[in-house]
């Protein structure tokens, strides 16, 4: 039994592989008119990976009562979940369960094929765990490329949709290019460092120089994740994939996928590479202006609601690399617990935009020009409701969740007293308020236009769509109240809040 303990952190991750080959199989054996079965089956196995996840982590319980020669080792294995990795976990099932729970409903809708979409979901999510706990760079690499695989793949799932498969094609041109970089850069600091292990890069550069050979393989380590999180100049892959890919996918890509790869960005910079934060601090602060006002500004000419919604997530991005430039050794530093929590509020928010997207996309996703969507608020008065609501929140009002996100994130970057990135901060209000227009313009579309004719037709809402956006407009609500407690009945995020303080330490 001792020895069983020494696998448990390792569990949730052999299931979603597990998972992701059982839906495969389960093709063969399920004829094609009963498939719908397996969308159920797939929402079980992930609604027990999040139940295995969490009784894995809890499982760390038991190591005091294992003999003294196998402690160590244990405590060795369950750094692979530890508290920071089941954060991500948790958070990143959350998203898969979500598109695949609006993904049934649209696979029905344009008679698309199921069990492999399920799969590559599964496989997506198994790179993301990797990346999430990888300690060493190889494994954080290869995660990289699993999670980015499946993704390529079901960004061209429509795969007689010409703009799905340019999409695709451009995606997967782009990722190969940045996982070159990362790989070179991750030769280079093997050159240089001599290992590949973060625990050991972080002690080799706190008792030796940078090097010209060092400094080359951070840049393009740092390059490479700037492709896959979308940052200006690297971001140029990211209106065409948005667009061309599948509705869910695309919330999947704007939630799961860059919650991930910003995971691997807190723990590199954060732990092996804080040490050299003089050598990229000023590339960071550089690439989240830039990701800022660029994404601002093309967001404020689409037309296309999810080219907006592209431009959207790159000016996010930007607030994130803020916090990231913002990562010190400082022990009072709140800055990890502020970029966890905006990304918990983002993720959260961005979901449900594409829940309510995917319904009233209509078949072949004819409805995406943000003009279609006038007079929205007559015919779908909840719906427009609750995207109403995530817009607000993105912009940041009061007391919605995004409010209080920028404020935590914003105001623990001001707190460090650095006018490099005060200023950064500063600009960062300014692009939040320029994002206003944009966000707003939508709004006012779905409230104050005149009624489009198409929505007299359109189809009825699905129960599972009215769920998820009741679900996750609550939860905007609510975390926007953050440490308070609501009329001394609702209680506040304080004890998350504190978690995530004692998880990044």
């Amino acid at each position: 039994m001792d020895k069983l303990m020494l696998f448990i952190p390792y569990l949730p991750l052999a299931l979603a592989i597990l998972f992701g080959i059982s839906q495969l199989l389960m093709q063969v054996f399920i004829p094609a008119q009963n498939r719908r079965w397996l969308t159920y089956i797939a929402l079980l196995e992930m609604s027990a990976l999040s139940l295995v996840t969490i009784l894995a982590y809890l499982s760390r319980a038991q190591i005091k009562d294992m003999p003294p020669g196998m402690q160590n080792v244990a405590l060795a294995n369950y750094q692979f979940l530890d508290g920071f990795a089941l954060f991500f976990y948790l958070l990143l099932i959350a998203a898969s369960f979500v598109t695949l729970l609006i993904s049934a409903h649209y696979l029905e809708r344009e008679n698309m094929p199921r069990g492999e979409y399920y799969s590559l979901i599964f496989f997506a999510l198994a790179g993301m765990m990797v990346l999430v706990s990888a300690q060493h760079l190889m494994t954080l690499f290869i995660g990289l490329e699993i999670m980015s695989m499946s993704t390529y793949i079901l960004v061209g799932y429509q795969r007689e949709n010409p703009r799905s498969n340019e999409a695709a094609f451009k995606y997967f041109m782009l990722g190969s290019l940045a996982s070159a970089l990362l790989l070179y850069g991750i030769a280079l600091t093997y050159g240089v460092v001599g290992s590949l292990d973060m625990s050991a890069i972080q002690s080799f550069y706190q008792t030796h120089p940078i090097g010209p050979l060092g400094s080359m393989g951070l840049i393009l380590i740092l390059a490479g994740l700037g492709f896959k999180v979308g940052a200006v100049p690297f971001h140029t892959w990211t209106p065409d994939a948005y667009q061309g890919a599948p509705m869910p996918i695309t919330g999947f890509m704007a939630t799961a996928v860059k919650a991930a790869v910003f995971a691997l960005l807190i723990k590199l910079l954060g732990e092996p590479f804080v040490i050299l934060r003089a050598y990229w601090v000023e590339l960071i602060v550089l690439l989240s202006a830039l990701t800022m006002i660029t994404g601002n500004l093309l967001a404020l000419v689409q037309t296309n609601i999810k080219r907006m919604l592209a431009y959207s997530s790159i000016v996010h991005t930007g607030y994130l690399l803020m916090g990231v430039s913002a990562l010190s050794i400082q022990p009072d530093s709140q800055i990890r617990s502020a970029l966890l929590y905006y990304l918990f509020i983002y993720v959260i928010s961005t979901l449900g935009v594409f829940v309510a997207l995917t319904h009233l996309s209509g078949r072949g996703e004819k409805i995406q020009e943000i003009e279609d969507f006038s007079g929205l608020a007559t015919d779908y008065p909840f719906t427009a409701a609750a995207l109403a609501l995530f817009m607000f929140s993105f912009i940041g009002v009061p007391p919605l969740g995004g409010f209080f996100a920028k404020y935590f994130l914003f105001s623990e970057v001001l707190r460090l007293q650095d006018p490099l990135l005060q200023g950064l901060a500063i600009f960062a209000i300014l692009n939040s308020i320029l994002s206003i227009a944009y966000y707003l313009r939508l709004v006012v579309t779905i409230y104050f236009k005149p009624v489009n004719a198409i929505w007299k037709q359109a189809e009825s809402r699905p129960v599972s769509i009215s769920f998820l956006l009741l679900v996750t407009g609550l939860i905007t609500i609510w975390t926007g109240f953050a440490p308070f407690n609501l009329l001394g009945i609702i209680p506040g995020l304080t004890p998350l809040i504190n978690w995530l303080q004692a998880i990044v330490v």
